[in-house]
């Protein structure tokens, strides 16, 4: 018991050491991408799991420390959500927002906890720790990505620019079994530090290591250094933003509606521009009316759009018994001869826990709990997962909507394949600093794991029109727009056709690597 007070000083010594790795870590993501930066923090962990593999209840010490590198990455990574609570708490704001950002973050943490915990009972004092670790956290960052709605940002793989060579192993094994192999890379100088081994062994884990990413380099340079298909049939496509704030976008004026649609209309162009508009999600707001209620305005977008298909992000509701229940959906509009058709609708599926919905609401109704979006009880979710959405003079393409865009996977696939993905977003929440950055880096991983080219239309964000490898053809934020041919899709990926099963097979392999490689013969140093 002595000996345990004694090492108390010690052990939260360790503890803030690797929440100050955390916070490094997070220079690795957008907009920063120094991943040489990821690496030292990874091998502070690493060192820190080392020490940790000494003491008596190893596996609860290993999960602290996991534990506390989260949560100080997860609370520098992002702070950028507290903007979010200067709309509704005023002065307020900053103290609710900062302790929401610490639950989220400690909650969040708890997946690399689990994680490094899970290393931790297969752990070992030479190289065979490096595979292992790497399988059980990238192991806990799915479980992250998919538990309770999962939130999977901030994932290792994503420490690598879109568009760049490396990233193009995502079409291969999506961002999860990036993320894998990104673990490995990052926590194999590790084993340089070692005690015991001579050094040309310790280097022989970091040399084979890079003789792995090397040619996977290679391979992403080569794939982007093949010429993109393009077809002259496809439609030019603007993505427009109004530039207005979340406040200014929300004020309270009888004519708010026609004033926001105005600006966007502005930033669309006349009617012979593009053939097909995109404008952001909540684009139009319901201060005085529902957008699709209100036939007046319909038509006036009809007539602004002339031939153009518009495609648009606005709150719908519906009856149902004796109340309304809202949804958050993307509309297409036709406007052909100035009369607008709703050609489609789409109900965003997955919602924001606590911004678009409460959890558990009929239990914590009671307390006047209301989500960020502030539309009565939330959003209900739409009944279908994204699908195929038909455009006139255009490919089939799939609408995600915000947060939609961050999970792998959930463009269709085989024979319901879309031609090209459409995402709208509002990142005017969140002001200007890195979480819009973030948004836009994690979304284009869904253009490479696809092959699908992405327009994307981000109030207050960057709104872009994105190649099948994650390139950015053209792109703008604020106020204005982006526009440019749709690029013609690749063939389906590997990571489209297998799916998870091409992440999973990465995180198994790393796994039997913790049998499979021999035992270091250690010598005594003198």
């Amino acid at each position: 018991m002595n000996a345990e007070r004694e090492n108390l000083p010690k052990v939260w010594l360790e503890r803030g050491a690797a929440a100050m790795a955390g916070a490094i870590a997070t220079l690795g993501h957008a907009p920063f991408h120094v991943v040489a930066l990821y690496v030292i923090a990874i091998v502070i962990l690493v060192r820190l799991l080392d020490r940790a593999a000494l003491r008596p209840k190893r596996i609860a010490a290993a999960f602290a420390l996991g534990w506390c590198f989260a949560i100080g990455h997860f609370a520098t990574g992002l702070h950028w959500i507290s903007s979010a609570f200067l709309y509704d708490f005023g002065v307020w704001g900053p103290l609710f927002g900062g302790a929401a950002i610490l639950l989220l973050a400690a909650l969040l943490a708890c997946f690399w906890g689990l994680g490094s915990a899970l290393a931790m009972m297969l752990w070992t004092s030479d190289m065979r720790r490096v595979p292992i670790f790497a399988a059980a956290v990238a192991l806990s960052e799915w479980l992250r990505g998919n538990a309770f709605t999962g939130f999977p940002w901030l994932l290792p793989g994503y420490v690598w620019p879109p568009g760049e060579p490396m990233s193009q192993l995502a079409s291969l094994v999506g961002v999860y079994g990036l993320s894998a192999l990104t673990l490995l890379l990052a926590a194999s100088p590790a084993v340089l530090f070692d005690a015991g081994i001579k050094p040309l062994r310790r280097l022989a884990p970091v040399l084979a290591v890079a003789l792995v990413f090397a040619p996977s380099w290679a391979w992403g340079w080569r794939r982007l250094a093949e010429p993109t298909p393009r077809a002259l049939d496809l439609p030019v496509v603007r993505v427009a933003d109004s530039g207005m704030s979340q406040a200014d976008k929300w004020a309270e004026r009888p004519d708010q509606e026609w004033r926001v649609v105005q600006r966007y209309l502005e930033a669309s162009g006349s009617a012979n521009e593009a053939d097909i508009v995109i404008w952001p999600e909540g684009a139009i707001p319901s201060v005085n009316s529902y957008a699709l209620e209100n036939e007046a305005l319909l038509d006036a977008l009809a007539a602004a759009m002339g031939e153009r298909a518009l495609v648009l992000g606005l709150t719908r509701r519906e009856p149902r018994g004796e109340r309304f229940v809202h949804y958050n959906s993307a509309v297409v509009i036709n406007g052909a001869s100035g009369a607008a058709e709703i050609v489609d609708i789409y109900d965003k599926h997955r919602l924001v826990p606590f911004g678009e919905y409460i959890p558990f609401w009929r239990l914590v109704s009671g307390f006047n709990i209301a989500p960020l979006q502030r539309i009565g009880a939330g959003f209900e979710p739409g009944a279908r997962a994204p699908r195929r959405i038909m455009l006139a003079n255009a490919p089939a393409a799939t609408i995600l909507i915000c947060y939609e865009a961050i999970f792998p996977g959930l463009a269709p696939a085989g024979d319901d394949r879309p031609g090209w993905i459409i995402s709208v977003t509002n990142d005017a929440w969140f002001g200007n600093g890195v979480g819009p950055s973030q948004h836009f880096a994690i979304a284009r991983y869904r253009a490479i794991e696809s092959g699908l080219p992405i327009a994307r239309a981000a109030s207050g964000g960057v709104s872009a029109i994105v190649d099948p490898q994650g390139r950015v053809i053209d792109a703008n934020r604020g106020a204005g727009y982006a526009e440019a041919r749709l690029p013609a899709p690749l063939p389906v990926t590997v990571y489209a056709r297998f799916g998870l099963a091409a992440s999973a097979l990465v995180a198994l392999v790393l796994a039997l690597l913790r049998l499979a490689l021999p035992r270091p013969h250690r010598h005594a140093c003198g």
